[in-house]
């Protein structure tokens, strides 16, 4: 055992110890959570003597998945048998076993986002409601309820009086749900939201998995939702060792139905429960680990704690304040480019983060024109790509022939001369008939639904999902090749001369190498093993990178990631605290997205505001974020930030539009102005030095107040000063009889 309990710290070796009971682990960023959790597992199975069948291990990622079996496997051996999985894998699995208590066919398909839009623009047809708004409003309906393990009436009572068109969403929810059944489907909040109604109508189902799992584990514990939550207690019902990972610091996912209070309350909830803090960081600097404990601090609803670091120090944070935000992206390939010229830096060093994807563009602008390779993550994924789909959406047809949707998409492609038309009349004829559409289909020349060329077209699917069906029994890499070659897949996309087709016949290609790969792993994979693993693979996070680029990113997208040296550009008030969060009492969560991105650095951060920005077509003037005062260790910027911009605003609305110079080029004007006697004004200050954003001046009219802006440079330099019940006002610097406060 000593080698298990080798290389931990005192805090992390008594919590690898300490194995009975509810256990709470609070751990900070960088402060190696994995390692204690992995090793708790080690030490159960070596030194308790459990059997690793009865440990459940849960993550929220395939990534993190992956790399938790490594470090047991090195631990443990490659042969044991603890489960270690992501929610959805854990239900999908639970679910093929029980599906039939349920009224589902084992062999259910799992239906991604793409495949819930069609299905509810299929009940808004029905109900004459087409409208993309609708539909993007009643699916975050759908999913909350599903993420709150609420059904259509449970969800009805939930939100009526407060939703004004509360029964409509509800019919519409259970219309969706009743399409699902009949495609033998679910979808990707459904895997969540079954078990838990399966457990809960089933105890015998419950009992046996209460009884398998004697102690459980779970990993980032603070992005767990409502039915998570739910479905974590039920399974630990029975021994009662529940051991939760996570840092509420790091909950940012609130809008994907995250409930940062699971963590909050858990040692309320579990009374006797057991708190660990894991505040040793080895991943940053001093400096920025200081910087983040700023920041942090500033929320209230938090379990109290500080990072620290034995590191030894490392260089300051750079702040930097743009005149807009051309110049804030120059700004930042500058100093990329120095950094690799002097440091050593290489490109994968370094990431680039934003608030909101829209303002990746300039970034991507600027190292496309100097030659700078960069990634951008939330891009397109390769299981994402049309043919891709294509290729699985056969696969899935004929692993559950009843999943209409997947028939929909493939039944004209390659194209067989099959129309929309004649695909809606053969949905009709199964609604109104109470048969699956595959029977529509198989009984095409009796039916009478179609008729002539058309149906002739009809019978060749339908004499290929046969043919298919009828092999379907090969090895799995041996049967993905077939029904690549007999639908036809190399003529539909070589054939056309277009160099993306031909592009899109590779992606298959690779693909059957990806299946040859699966198969190779698991030799008695069957497809529908297969279907399963490709439906979850994703959960759409990025895909493994080995290459040399610069990272550019959204915050929420590098989670889980550390870089050497870290930009967080785009730092402004209504971008990063974004309007809607503001507006909608979120300035905790998007704090705790401010810190998650500062603790991704490892050596350098930089932090930049531009004073204008280009957005929603208009030149808009921001406030620095109060996240920069904060991080400087500033109180009064977070407490009169707000108020202060909003006087601004209705300041520049009085005033109306003016004259915009954008990148220091003003336009040329014909107007010659008649000479004038010069008068030679009082210059106030030629040192311009201390004038910065933050510092506090005293004038002799107005008083004391803060400098919130800095434009421009010498004679023509402008500040914007807040005084104390005076509100914002504007002065050339040289002109003005101001002095800096020291």
């Amino acid at each position: 055992m000593a080698n298990i309990l080798d290389n931990l710290n005192d805090v992390q070796k008594q919590i690898v110890v300490d194995t009975e009971g509810p256990v709470l682990v609070l751990a900070g960023a960088g402060s190696g959570k994995t390692r204690v959790l992995t090793h708790r597992v080690a030490y159960l199975v070596g030194e308790k003597k459990v059997f690793p069948y009865n440990i459940l291990a849960i993550t929220f990622t395939n990534k993190a998945t992956a790399e938790m079996k490594e470090r047991l496997d090195v631990l443990l051996g490659t042969e044991n048998r603890v489960w270690i999985s992501t929610y959805h894998s854990l239900c999908a699995t639970i679910l093929r076993k029980f599906a039939d208590r349920l009224g589902y066919d084992a062999n259910f398909s799992i239906y991604d986002e793409t495949d819930s839009n069609r299905v509810i623009q299929k009940v808004l047809r029905e109900k004459h409601l087409e409208n993309d708004s609708i539909k993007d409003r009643i699916k975050d309906h759908i999913s909350e309820a599903k993420n709150g393990g609420l059904s259509p009436d449970e969800y009805f009572k939930d939100i009526n009086g407060i939703v004004n068109d509360a029964e409509l969403v509800c019919d519409i929810y259970e219309r969706y749900e009743e399409l699902l059944k009949l495609s033998n489907a679910m979808d990707f909040d459904d895997l969540l939201h079954k078990v838990k109604k399966l457990f809960e109508e089933n105890p015998d189902v419950l009992e046996i998995y209460q009884t398998r799992f004697r102690y459980i584990h779970v990993d980032e514990f603070q992005d767990s939702n409502q039915v998570q939550y739910e479905l974590v207690k039920m399974l630990a019902g029975k021994w009662g060792n529940i051991f939760v990972v996570g840092d509420d610091d790091q909950s940012i996912y609130g809008w994907r139905g995250a409930v940062v209070e699971n963590i909050l309350n858990f040692d309320k909830v579990f009374k006797d429960a057991k708190v660990y803090r894991l505040l040793e960081n080895y991943r940053s600097t001093p400096q920025i680990l200081d910087v983040a404990n700023k920041v942090i601090r500033n929320n209230k609803a938090r379990h109290e704690k500080e990072l620290f670091t034995n590191r030894a120090s490392g260089v300051r944070v750079e702040y930097f304040s743009a005149y807009n935000d051309y110049n804030e992206a120059d700004w930042v390939i500058d100093n990329i480019m120095a950094l690799k010229r002097h440091n050593g830096y290489t490109n994968k060093d370094f990431a680039i983060l934003v608030r909101v994807n829209s303002l990746t563009r300039l970034f991507e602008n600027k190292l496309s024109s100097c030659n700078m390779k960069y990634r951008v993550l939330g891009g397109f994924k390769f299981f994402d790509r049309k043919e891709i789909q294509d290729v699985i959406a056969y696969m899935r047809v004929i692993a559950n022939t009843r999943d209409s949707e997947a028939i929909e998409r493939i039944i004209n492609f390659p194209r067989r001369g099959i129309g929309d038309t004649s695909i809606e009349k053969m949905g009709a004829y199964s609604r109104e008939h109470g048969v699956y559409l595959i029977d529509v289909i198989f009984d095409i020349t009796e039916n009478g639904v179609l008729t002539g060329a058309t149906a002739k077209k009809v019978e060749e699917f339908r004499d290929l999902i046969a043919d298919l069906r009828e092999n379907k029994n090969k090895p799995l890499h041996e049967f993905a090749n077939y029904l690549v070659d007999k639908v036809g897949f190399e003529y539909a996309y070589t054939s056309t001369g277009k160099d993306e087709d031909f592009n899109r016949w590779e992606n298959i290609q690779e693909f059957l190498r990806h299946i040859k790969e699966f198969a190779g792993q698991r030799p008695n994979a069957t497809l529908e093993e297969f279907l399963q693993t490709v439906s979850l693979a994703p959960e759409r996070e990025e895909e493994l990178y080995d290459g040399e680029m610069i990272t550019l990113a959204t915050m929420h997208s590098v989670k889980g990631l550390e870089f050497k040296v870290v930009f967080i550009v785009g730092c402004e008030e209504d971008v990063f605290p974004s309007a809607r969060c503001k507006r909608e009492g979120g300035i905790e969560e998007e704090r705790r997205v401010m810190y998650v991105a500062v603790t991704r650095a490892k050596e350098r951060l930089y932090i930049s505001h531009a004073q204008k920005r280009f957005r929603f077509n208009k030149v808009q003037e921001n406030l620095p974020s109060r996240f920069i005062g904060e991080a400087k260790g500033s109180v009064d910027t977070r407490e009169n930030a707000y108020a202060i911009y909003n006087e601004k605003r209705a300041y520049m609305e009085r005033r109306g539009p003016q004259p915009e110079y954008w990148n220091d080029s003003p336009k040329k004007s014909t107007y010659v102005p008649q000479v004038q006697p010069k008068v030679q004004p009082k210059i106030y200050n030629k040192d311009m030095s201390k004038f910065v954003g933050g510092a506090k001046v005293q004038h002799p009219v107005y008083g004391v107040g803060k400098i919130l802006i800095v434009i421009g440079t010498g004679d023509k330099t402008n500040v914007t000063v807040a005084f104390e019940g005076l509100g914002v006002k504007k002065f050339i610097l040289a002109l003005a009889p101001l002095t800096v406060i020291e």
